[in-house]
């Protein structure tokens, strides 16, 4: 009856195993659901704010750093087009 105890508490613990993993996966898949939530947010305040220029001190930071940030990539931009140019 040992090695029959021994299978039974295998399967068990088995079943087990699986059943925390597709629990952990649905967590992931509901932590990624709010990542993307907290994105789309951001976006939405960040549009608000190039309209009016005006948004809470507290995020003030995050915006200057993605203003500097645009303008960044618009100075890149420019200078991919200028290379481009100069291929012809």
């Amino acid at each position: 009856m040992a090695f029959a105890d021994f299978v039974k508490t295998v399967k068990n613990e088995t079943g087990d195993a699986i059943e925390i993993t597709k629990l952990k996966a649905k967590i992931s898949k509901e932590k990624t659901n709010v990542k993307d939530c907290y994105e789309k947010i951001g976006e939405l305040v960040y549009r608000e704010y190039a309209k009016t220029h005006v948004a809470d001190e507290s995020l003030m930071e995050y915006m200057t750093k993605i203003d500097a940030s645009r303008e960044q990539i618009r100075i890149y931009n420019d200078e991919i087009s200028k290379v481009k140019m100069s291929d012809k």
